[in-house]
């Protein structure tokens, strides 16, 4: 059956480990009875946040290799004709850009797509980290866009950040968006009635904000000239306190890791490493040892500035 009417998209921006698959998994598994498409950019070459998407019901799109707002424009323009086309299309479309896209030109495309209607830009920030990212000469620019696209800045991570943190993050949020409702929370927690706007006849969309629907001229860039991404494919199971170790001792123009391994312990199961800047977290993957579920595959995804070290520096460093 066509659809009623013009398919709402949402975007989910944030810098690099700000929690936006958390937050997309919050709202997938909270907003019963639509019927969402995901559309997920990993920057790096392998797809992660593919795999850390909840079961949902409805398709889940990954690009990787590449960012949405630049050079992979065509291919999002091209799958969100697909699904807008399709003889029973989604009811609501999501978009989780990656941390380093604009998230406002990829909403934008809603608003010049007669099939599609542009519903929120949610921009995470980690209200621990955001105003050194922002004195940051490298990395500037894009969280300063990232905020500025926002129709609501989600300050996260604010069990980690200290009074002091959260009261400047706020403030900068507020110069950088100062129309864009402002939410403090931890791992994500915001109510499924604040993330959708638009009522499609499902129950949301009582919120009080309404997205713009008019295009903004984007700025010209190109992320693979502004960060790098390294992928390292490491089969065997690792020693994960050895792992730890190296990890924690990775320079600092590398701002993001995230991927699977299998450790020596127990090498049937696999864990799920994630680094944000200095956090680092290892968790054993529960998803794969259920039942028909194809496990991830196995390797880390390495993002950083230009300077970062290359994939074969890292997978001797893993390796060793």
């Amino acid at each position: 059956m066509a659809a009623a009417g013009p398919i709402p998209l949402s975007v989910i921006g944030g810098f690099l480990g700000a929690g936006k698959t958390t937050l997309l998994n919050r709202l997938l598994q909270g907003a019963s009875g639509i019927r969402f498409a995901v559309i997920v950019n990993d920057f790096g070459d392998l797809a992660i946040d593919g795999d850390l998407v909840a079961d949902h019901g409805g398709d889940t799109i990954t690009f990787a290799n590449g960012c949405l707002c630049c050079t992979m424009g065509d291919s999002l323009l091209s799958t969100l004709n697909d699904l807008a086309r399709r003889d029973d299309p989604p009811d609501h479309i999501v978009v989780e850009a990656s941390g380093v896209a604009d998230p406002r030109q990829i909403a934008d495309v809603a608003v010049l797509h007669p099939g599609l209607v542009r519903d929120l830009v949610l921009v995470l920030v980690d209200a621990d980290t955001i105003c050194e990212r922002a004195r940051d000469s490298r990395l500037k620019e894009t969280v300063i866009h990232q905020a500025e696209a926002a129709d609501m800045i989600v300050l996260n991570k604010c069990d980690l950040a200290s009074e002091q943190h959260i009261a400047d993050a706020r403030a900068w949020a507020a110069e950088q968006a100062p129309r864009a409702a402002l939410l403090e929370t931890a791992h994500a927690r915001i109510a499924i009635e604040r993330l959708l706007t638009l009522d499609s006849g499902h129950g949301i969309g009582n919120g009080p904000l309404r997205a713009p629907a008019v295009a903004h001229i984007g700025h010209a860039h190109d992320h693979a000239n502004q960060f790098s991404s390294a992928v390292v494919i490491l089969e065997a199971p690792l020693d994960l306190a050895a792992l730890r170790g190296v990890l924690n001792d990775l320079p600092p123009s590398i701002l993001r890791a995230k991927g699977f391994v299998s450790s020596r312990e127990d090498p049937s199961r696999l864990h799920l490493v994630q680094l944000s800047g200095r956090r680092l977290r290892i968790e054993p993957w529960p998803v794969a040892a259920r039942a028909g579920v194809v496990p991830p595959r196995r390797g880390r995804v390495f993002v950083g500035t230009p300077d970062m070290p290359p994939a074969a520096g890292l997978t001797r460093r893993l390796g060793a």
